[in-house]
């Protein structure tokens, strides 16, 4: 009896069509596996967020950046300047200090956030939107000499706008602030910032810090940490005391009777750096603080409300970011 028999060639075919059919079976696994854990370890800019929730003429900005797994670098633009960021005191989060100036048209502003993550790029953008702030006026007496300099006090006021332009020009390319600013002296503030003064009932001028009333010889301390980027006495401000926070954030304290820091001084939080005076031009002892951020002038006491994270809590989370 004579059986049938395929012909090898018909095993070999059906052999063969069996492995590709299985092995494209096992790419489209593969490929679908890819695509699950690449859109899984995907990098992104999760959210942005910031404090005050309203934004006003003059407020300080703190901006948070969430990212959706651990970055090396982050960087932002707002309001036509640059914003660096660094790791918060909380994981995947990163923070930065900014503001809008106090003659900043109101309006709605997209802040740009780009992140490296996984040494891949990512980015997120979000309007914030800059409300109209109202300021008070008022009338101040001052020596007449304040009001209409003679040649050559106007030739040390050209010279100290020139030394201020350099002390501001500096570049701390990190954070050195250190949690919430305090005040610079024990006492209150007046509600004085942004003010349009008229002096002598002959000039007006716009009052770009906050005024804290105080005796002279108050001692005045370091609002936060930084070094100092300028002690020198000048003509409006007097013996005046700039530091440096890193980042183009600045903090200015003038009409000192005595300065006791120095140029490239390092300072901590609630150093002395002072004591509390009426030299350049002033109605009375008091000390005036103003807060200047890449050329913005902003509200001393809006910076002073705010919650700010603590920079060791930061170093001290390591690279979990």
């Amino acid at each position: 009896m004579t059986l049938f028999r395929k012909p090898r060639s018909v095993f070999r075919l059906t052999l063969l069509l069996v492995l590709a059919a299985s092995l494209t079976s096992e790419m489209r696994s593969q490929q679908s596996a890819r695509r699950h854990i690449s859109q899984a370890e995907r990098p992104e800019v999760k959210n942005l967020f910031w404090q005050p929730n309203e934004v006003t003429q003059g407020s300080p900005v703190l901006i948070t950046v969430e990212l959706s797994g651990p970055g090396r670098e982050v960087t932002g633009t707002w309001l036509g300047k640059r914003i660096r960021f660094a790791p918060s005191d909380k994981p995947r989060q990163w923070v930065a200090l900014a503001g809008a100036d106090v003659d900043q048209p109101p309006g709605s502003f997209e802040l740009k956030v780009r992140a490296t993550i996984r040494g891949r790029a990512a980015q997120l953008a979000k309007p914030i939107e800059v409300k109209e702030a109202q300021f008070g006026t008022g009338e101040v007496n001052v020596a007449q000499d304040y009001v209409n300099p003679t040649p050559d006090e106007q030739k040390q006021i050209a010279h100290d706008e020139v030394v201020k332009k350099h002390a501001f020009a500096g570049l701390i390319p990190r954070q050195l602030w250190d949690g919430n600013f305090i005040k610079p002296v024990e006492a209150e503030s007046t509600p004085s910032f942004g003010e349009t003064r008229l002096m002598n009932e002959e000039k007006s001028s716009r009052h770009l810090g906050t005024d804290f009333p105080v005796k002279e010889g108050t001692p005045v301390y370091a609002s936060n940490a930084g070094v100092v980027a300028l002690a020198a006495p000048l003509f409006y401000e007097g013996n005046c005391v700039v530091i440096d926070h890193g980042d183009g954030l600045f903090t200015v304290y003038m009409h000192l009777e005595k300065m006791l820091v120095h140029r490239g001084e390092r300072v901590r939080k609630h150093a002395q750096i002072g004591i509390s005076g009426r030299t350049g031009r002033v109605t009375g002892p008091h000390l005036h603080f103003e807060v200047v951020w890449n050329g913005s002038r902003l509200d001393p006491v809006q910076l002073l409300g705010l919650t700010l994270p603590d920079r060791k809590a930061r170093e001290g989370s390591g690279s979990a970011r």
